[in-house]
């Protein structure tokens, strides 16, 4: 899960953690964002639309995984994870601050990224403060010197096709994956063996 804070206005992606910590630090969660709707990353969407009366946004693609355990995988397990709060499909292409309300100026844009479930996508935000940096979080699609796993509801196809979009970007892009460290769209496509093949 990672919290994007702007002053005391933050966005959630990917929440599988409660939100006791946030409660703390008194901030306003404008909005969840989903990357994909496997069980592990969106466990604690409700409890963050009980919380703060936040909007949550999943691709179509994935949007039926949420309420369903076998779809989303938790039952797989051993779980029964379900998100039962009405989500907003992603449905442009980009997004601005005026959609959640948030006051610092940023772009955020979906990139559709499917291989590890058929509608997962890439979250890119880019701040022109202090000049532009940009942050990517990559979900279960790019990991460091790896990529997600498709075997549960993926595509390889549909992978190599989003690894090959994802190489074409920007190379100082700093991505946050789902799982492991920070890395960088530079150092996956010097390193990562599956940017690569």
């Amino acid at each position: 899960m990672y919290v994007l804070l702007f002053g005391k206005d933050a966005l959630v992606i990917d929440p599988c953690v409660e939100p006791a910590e946030i409660e703390e630090k008194d901030l306003s969660i404008k909005a969840v964002l989903l990357t994909h709707g496997h069980f592990d990353h969106i466990s604690e969407a409700d409890a963050f639309v009980k919380k703060f009366a936040c909007p949550v946004y999943v691709s179509a693609e994935d949007s039926e995984m949420l309420p369903s355990s076998e779809k989303n995988h938790s039952s797989y397990f051993g779980m029964n994870v379900k998100v039962d709060s009405v989500t907003t499909v992603y449905n442009k292409e980009s997004y601005d601050q005026c959609d959640f309300g948030i006051q610092e100026p940023f772009t955020l844009q979906i990139f559709k990224t499917p291989g590890h479930t058929s509608g997962s996508v890439c979250l890119l935000f880019t701040f022109e403060n202090d000049g532009p940096r940009k942050y990517m979080f990559t979900g279960d699609t790019l990991f460091s010197l790896s990529i997600g796993r498709t075997d549960l509801g993926g595509s390889d196809r549909d992978m190599r096709r989003s690894l090959d979009m994802l190489s074409d970007m920007d190379e100082d892009i700093i991505c946050f994956p789902g799982h492991g460290e920070k890395t960088s769209i530079g150092r996956e496509k010097k390193y990562n063996p599956y940017m690569n093949m």
